[in-house]
C-alpha cells in the first residue's frame, strides 16, 4: 500500500530554474510516508524519485529508528533517519548533485546560513568548509563537482543508544 503525499519545490538561481520533488525537513514527518514488507522494495514517486523503506536499531520487533531512502532523478540518495514517532532526526546525502538543503533543514537552515555566515566573518571572509557543530545542530558537507556528499542532525534527537557515528 503506498501512500503518498508529495509537493513540489521551485529552485531558481541566476542561470537556471528546476522543479524538484520535496524532501522531509529535519524535525519534522518524512515526505515520502510508503509502507514496504521488505528492504528490498521500492517505489517510484511521480517526481520520478524511487523510495525504500527499512528499519534499524534496536529490534525487528521494535526497531529504534526506521530509514527511507530516496533516489533523486539526478542519482543522488537522500536517507532521512524516522523515530519510531516518525520524526526525521538526520538526514544523509550522496552524489552527482547536491540535494535542496533549504528543504532538506527546513526550520533549521537559517540557523545553518547563519552559522556559516559567522564562521566566514570570523575567518576574515571567503570559503571554507560548509561544517557547523551546534549543541542543537550539526551539518557536515563535502565533496567536489560531480561527487557530494554529507549529513545533517539533531543531537538532542538521536534515539537512545545511538551516536552520529551511526548516521552514515
Amino acid at each position: 500500500m503506498i501512500i503518498s503525499r508529495f509537493r513540489t519545490l521551485v529552485v531558481a538561481t541566476a542561470t537556471f530554474a528546476a522543479i524538484a520533488p520535496a524532501y522531509a525537513g529535519l524535525g519534522g514527518a518524512p515526505t515520502y510516508p510508503v509502507t514496504f514488507s521488505s528492504t528490498t522494495a521500492g517505489a517510484v514517486s511521480p517526481g520520478g524519485a524511487t523510495v525504500a523503506r527499512y528499519s534499524a536499531g534496536a529490534s525487528a520487533a521494535a526497531p529504534a529508528y526506521t530509514i527511507s531512502q530516496t533516489t533523486l532523478p539526478s542519482g543522488t540518495v537522500v536517507d532521512e533517519y524516522l523515530t519510531a514517532g516518525n520524526t526525521v532526526f538526520a538526514l544523509t546525502w550522496q552524489g552527482p548533485t547536491m540535494p535542496p538543503l533549504k528543504t532538506l533543514l527546513d526550520t533549521y537552515f537559517p540557523t545553518y546560513v547563519q552559522a556559516l555566515t559567522d564562521a566566514h566573518a570570523s575567518e576574515g571572509g571567503g570559503y571554507s568548509s560548509a561544517v557547523v557543530h551546534q549543541s542543537g545542530l550539526v551539518v557536515e558537507i563535502g565533496g567536489h563537482m560531480g561527487a557530494f556528499a554529507g549529513r545533517a542532525y539533531l543531537p538532542q534527537a538521536l534515539p537512545q543508544g545511538m551516536s552520529a557515528a551511526d548516521i552514515k
